[in-house]
């Protein structure tokens, strides 16, 4: 690749602009692929987020860091800093960080899942499904036309949707078993379920640090000492604040079956390995600048 970057200058990477392109991207990234999508910071430095990994409070802090204060814009952080993400491939990605400090945060595999399936795994109704083709089509014949795709789509990686009724944790614990079948099969949820190496690529040694979500509210806090700006890091859609009204809300690690944690150790096997190569790294990265 020729593609040359300077501090100052422009990122590499795709950016997206219309509902078409990010289609395009999410079916990249459930076939295998790998993109990482960038958020620069200042000259020097840039975050990477990772869907289910605290992102929506990135976003909105790194929104207030380029002097963003519309609320507005700031209570869909998705959409808004959507239009300001690069997405590189791992080769696009080695020449940032050769000019940029990378940081990322890693989660746990299985509290990611579960996080995704107590905010979206209610998507995987019927109902929801319904609704989400509805709105996405011009006319009813085009949403004739969807519905029967999704449906075939469904019996060509034998599955189905789940009843509007359906136990949250049984079909928690369902999704876990199948979770290779899901993910073709519904934008929406996949782009939460996607092994976080999807988006982080395979080589940590890209990375200046990663942090775990634990420590999201040191790194903000550093953010605003180093910016001078009052930042407002405020969680947004808690579950626990919304679990009384809403039994998907409930879901906890706990519920989850030996033989689904079992499918999903397997599933996620690629971000442990990633995570094991990372603290080797970037140990021995931070031991080799100290020596210096």
């Amino acid at each position: 690749m020729n593609q040359t970057v300077q501090a100052h200058g422009l990122m590499p990477g795709l950016r997206i602009t219309n509902y078409s392109q990010w289609c395009s991207l999410q079916k990249h990234l459930q076939t295998g692929g790998t993109l990482t999508p960038l958020l620069p910071l200042g000259n020097d430095a840039a975050i990477v987020w990772v869907p289910k990994n605290g992102c929506s409070t990135i976003k909105r802090v790194w929104l207030q860091l380029q002097g963003c204060h519309e609320q507005q814009l700031l209570s869909d952080p998705h959409g808004s800093a959507l239009h300001h993400t690069y997405w590189l491939t791992p080769e696009e990605l080695k020449i940032a960080a050769q000019h940029r400090a990378l940081i990322a945060i890693w989660r746990d595999p299985i509290d990611r899942f579960v996080s995704a399936c107590r905010s979206h795994l209610i998507e995987l109704t019927r109902a929801k499904i319904d609704q989400k083709l509805h709105a996405n089509t011009v006319d009813e014949a085009s949403c004739r036309e969807a519905l029967e795709y999704q449906r075939n789509l469904f019996l060509q990686h034998g599955i189905a949707s789940f009843a509007d009724d359906a136990d949250p944790i049984y079909a928690m614990n369902d999704v876990a078993l199948q979770l290779q079948h899901w993910i073709p099969c519904h934008i929406d949820w996949s782009h939460h379920t996607i092994p976080q190496v999807a988006y982080l690529g395979g080589d940590p040694g890209c990375y200046h640090s990663l942090h775990g979500m634990e420590n999201i509210n040191e790194l903000i806090e550093h953010w605003q000492t180093v910016s001078g700006m009052e930042i407002d890091a405020s969680s947004q859609h808690v579950s626990r604040d919304l679990e009384d009204e809403n039994p998907w809300r409930r879901l906890k690690r706990q519920h989850l079956t030996p033989e689904a944690l079992r499918a999903l150790h397997q599933f996620y096997s690629a971000d442990w390995a990633f995570l094991e190569l990372a603290q080797t790294v970037l140990k021995t990265e931070k031991s080799d600048q100290q020596a210096a």
